[in-house]
């Protein structure tokens, strides 16, 4: 999809993170597991706001520590915009790449950021890619099916099923694609 005068204004940049970096994604990550709530909330008890009004995230910490994994900002004319964090943990062996977490902020929705940065990413990653979804999350899947059909040319598959690394929610949509198949001009 091509992109218009106002998504080059906007000029999104994706940024290898640091270990210095890590609080601001932790952080940010309140706001991950708060805008995922809208969606899966009401069928995961996972999901319900803590006494203390702030929501919790898994610790991030290993995408910074683990060779093989990464973590990036996403950054908008300098200011943070969101984050990515790539990991090599996939259903298939010879997955080379799985979007562990990618969150655009929510003012930063809808404007085409979200698909400009997998697309990058992917191009910068080549490989079997794997994107797991939870079902209860529409939107979500909306997105990627788009992102990834328009990526991939339509050579991509998309299942629902267990995932063995991940036991809340235990099934997931899992789109599966081939970075390598694919020409981009």
């Amino acid at each position: 999809m091509p992109y218009n005068g106002a998504m080059n204004a906007l000029n999104p940049i994706i940024v290898l993170a640091t270990i210095a970096d890590y609080p601001t994604i932790q952080n940010m990550a309140r706001f991950y597991v708060y805008d995922l709530s809208k969606h899966c909330g009401l069928t995961l008890k996972d999901w319900a706001l803590p006494a203390d009004g702030l929501y919790e995230s898994f610790d991030y910490r290993i995408y910074f520590e683990d060779p093989t994994r990464k973590a990036f900002l996403i950054k908008v004319n300098d200011e943070i915009a969101g984050f990515v964090l790539l990991n090599q943990i996939g259903r298939l062996p010879e997955t080379l790449w799985n979007m562990g977490e990618f969150f655009i902020l929510g003012r930063f929705q809808g404007k085409h950021i979200g698909r400009y940065v997998a697309q990058q990413i992917w191009n910068q990653h080549p490989g079997l890619w794997e994107v797991s979804v939870i079902p209860d999350n529409l939107p979500a899947i909306t997105f990627w099916r788009s992102v990834i059909n328009d990526f991939t040319h339509g050579l991509y598959s998309e299942t629902i099923m267990s995932v063995s690394h991940d036991d809340h929610p235990p099934n997931q949509v899992i789109f599966t694609f081939n970075t390598d198949l694919v020409t981009n001009s």
